[in-house]
C-alpha cells in the first residue's frame, strides 16, 4: 500500500518547511468577511422557512386530526339524535289520540324535518362528506326545534304547562354535548342561543297569551300561573350550564391538542427514523460496493503506478519522464478515492500530517491540467505569504479542491463568456480559509440548503451520485473545519476554514 501514497509527499513538507519559515511570530488577525458555518446546517434564512414550513406542516396535521376526532364523535351523536327522534316520533303517536288536531300537527310539523335532518346527518357522516360547517348549525339547530315545540305547545295548548314541561331538560342535554364535539366558538354560540330563545319564549307567551307571570313560587306551583323566579332561575341555570360547557370545551380542545400534537410529533419522528435508515442502508451498500471493488480497482491501478515509474527511471527523455510522473500520480489519486470511500464506509480517520494549504490547490491544479485545457477553463490561484499549515490528510484535501474545481468546469460547460475558476488561500485569524470560486451561472436558490446532502445532485442520471460534496464536506468536518456554498451574482463561492496547526506555529 505504500505504492499508493502520492509522489508529491515529499513536496509536501518542502513546501510546508519553506512557508513555515517565513510565517511570522505574530500576524494581525481579522474578522473574516465570510463567517463560515457547519455543513450540516443552512444558512439562517432557509433555518428560519424550513422551521416555517414544518410547522405549517404540524399545524394543518393538528387541524387535520383535530377535525377527524370530532367528526367521529359527531356521527356518534348524529346516530344517537336519530334514535331519539324516532323514539319521541313514536311517543307522539301513541299520544296523537289524545291531543288536539292542532297539536298533533304541531309535533308532525316539528319532528317530521327533525327527522328529516337527523338521517341526512348520520348519511353525510357515513359518506365522509360531513362539512365543518355543520357542527356550528347543528346545535342551534336542535335548540331552536326545542323552543319550537315549547312555542306551538304554549300558544295552542296551555302555556304554563309548556313551561314547566320536562323538555326544558333537553336544552342542557344539548350543552353537555358541546364539549364532546364542538369548538370554544360553538359551545358560546349555542348557549347564547337557547338563552336568548328561551328568554323570547316567555315574552312571547307572556304577551300573546294568558299567561300569568307571579313572585310567588308556591301558588305558581298549584295554579296555572308562572313564577318569574323560577322562570328566571331556569335562564341562569342555562346561561351557567352553557359557562361550564364552554369552559369544558376548551378543556377538551387543548387536552385533546396535546394528544394529537404529540401524535404528530410522533409521527414526524418515525419519518425520520425511516429516512435516515433508508439513508444508512445506502450508505451500507455503498460500503458493501466499495469494499467488494476495492481490490479489483486497486490492483490494476498500483500496477499502472508501478509501471509508470519504471518508465519516468529507465528513460533519460524529460518530457517522457514528467508524463509518466503524472500517469503514476494520477493512478495512485484514483486509489485514493477508492481508499477514501472505504473509508468513509467504515468511518476510519484521516491520516494526519502538517499540510500546506496552498500546496495541494497547486498539485490539484496541476493533476486537473488536461481536463481543464479541454473545458477552456482557467484557474488562478493566490496563496497569501502569512498562510500557516493545517494539521491534515493531503490527498483527501486534493480530492476536495479537486471536486470543486470539476464541479465550477461542469458548470460552466457550454458557456459563451470567460471560464474562470479563482482560488484564494489566506489566514483568517487562527484559521486557513480556502475559497473557490467561478463565472458560471451559480446555485439556484431551492438548490443552495442542500448542495452538500447526501446523494443530492442536480446532474443527469449517471453523470453524478450526489456524493462528491457530500464527502468534502465529511472531509472538512473531520478536519474540525466548515465548508458553506453560495452564490456571488457572477457565479458560486464555496468557502472552506480549517483551524490552523497550533503545535507547528507555537514550534
Amino acid at each position: 500500500m505504500d505504492l499508493l501514497r502520492p509522489t508529491s509527499a515529499s513536496a509536501y513538507r518542502a513546501g510546508r518547511d519553506r512557508r513555515i519559515s517565513r510565517v511570522p511570530a505574530s500576524v494581525p488577525a481579522r474578522v473574516p468577511d465570510v463567517v463560515a458555518k457547519p455543513a450540516s446546517t443552512t444558512d439562517t434564512a432557509s433555518v428560519h422557512d424550513a422551521a416555517r414550513f414544518a410547522q405549517r406542516e404540524a399545524d394543518a396535521s393538528l387541524l387535520r386530526l383535530l377535525h377527524a376526532e370530532r367528526a367521529k364523535a359527531e356521527r356518534v351523536q348524529d346516530l344517537l339524535r336519530l334514535v331519539i327522534l324516532v323514539a319521541l316520533g313514536v311517543g307522539a303517536m301513541m299520544y296523537a289520540p289524545s291531543l288536539p288536531l292542532a297539536l298533533q300537527q304541531a309535533n308532525i310539523a316539528v319532528l317530521f324535518p327533525m327527522l328529516v335532518w337527523a338521517f341526512v346527518l348520520v348519511l353525510l357522516g357515513r359518506r365522509g362528506a360531513y362539512p365543518r360547517w355543520l357542527s356550528y348549525v347543528t346545535p342551534l339547530v336542535d335548540a331552536s326545534a326545542v323552543t319550537a315545540i315549547i312555542l306551538c305547545y304554549g300558544l295552542i295548548g296551555t302555556p304554563s304547562v309548556a313551561l314547566k314541561a320536562p323538555i326544558v331538560l333537553s336544552y342542557f342535554a344539548i350543552l353537555a354535548a358541546r364539549p364532546m364535539i364542538g369548538s370554544v366558538r360553538s359551545a358560546a354560540a349555542t348557549v347564547t342561543v337557547i338563552v336568548l330563545e328561551y328568554g323570547a319564549t316567555i315574552a312571547i307567551l307572556a304577551t300573546t297569551t294568558h299567561l300569568t307571570l307571579t313572585l310567588d313560587p308556591l301558588s305558581a306551583a298549584s295554579s296555572a300561573n308562572v313564577s318569574i323566579l323560577d322562570e328566571g332561575m331556569k335562564l341562569m341555570l342555562l346561561a351557567t350550564a352553557g359557562i361550564v360547557a364552554t369552559f369544558a370545551t376548551a378543556w377538551h380542545e387543548r387536552v385533546l391538542g396535546r394528544a394529537l400534537t404529540t401524535q404528530v410529533l410522533r409521527d414526524v419522528e418515525t419519518r425520520e427514523v425511516a429516512s435516515r435508515l433508508q439513508e444508512a442502508d445506502k450508505l451500507a451498500a455503498l460500503g458493501t460496493l466499495a469494499a467488494t471493488i476495492a481490490h479489483d480497482v486497486t490492483n490494476p491501478l498500483t500496477s499502472i503506478a508501478l509501471s509508470a515509474d519504471l518508465l519516468a527511471y529507465d528513460t533519460t527523455d524529460l518530457e517522457v519522464r514528467r508524463q509518466a510522473a503524472l500517469i503514476a500520480s494520477d493512478a495512485r489519486n484514483a486509489a485514493g478515492v477508492v481508499r477514501d470511500l472505504v473509508a468513509f464506509a467504515h468511518h476510519d480517520e484521516v491520516e494526519r500530517e502538517p499540510v500546506i494549504l496552498g500546496d495541494v490547490v497547486e498539485h490539484a491544479t496541476v493533476v486537473l491540467r488536461q481536463l481543464l485545457r479541454d473545458r477552456g477553463v482557467e484557474v488562478k490561484h493566490y496563496c497569501a505569504p502569512d498562510v500557516p499549515a493545517i494539521n491534515g490528510g493531503a490527498a483527501a484535501l486534493e480530492r476536495v479542491v479537486v471536486n470543486l474545481v470539476i464541479n465550477a468546469a461542469q458548470a460552466m460547460e457550454g458557456q459563451t463568456g470567460s471560464r474562470l475558476v479563482r482560488i484564494t488561500t489566506t489566514r483568517e485569524h487562527d484559521h486557513v480559509r480556502l475559497m473557490v470560486e467561478d463565472t458560471g451561472p451559480g446555485i439556484p436558490a431551492a438548490v443552495l440548503p442542500h448542495v452538500f446532502d447526501r446523494f443530492f445532485t442536480t446532474k443527469p442520471a449517471g453523470k453524478g451520485t450526489g456524493l462528491g460534496l457530500w464527502m468534502a464536506a465529511q472531509v472538512i468536518e473531520a478536519h474540525g473545519g466548515t465548508i458553506t456554498a453560495s452564490n456571488t451574482g457572477n457565479g458560486a463561492r464555496f468557502v472552506i476554514a480549517i483551524p490552523a496547526d497550533r503545535s507547528v506555529a507555537a514550534a
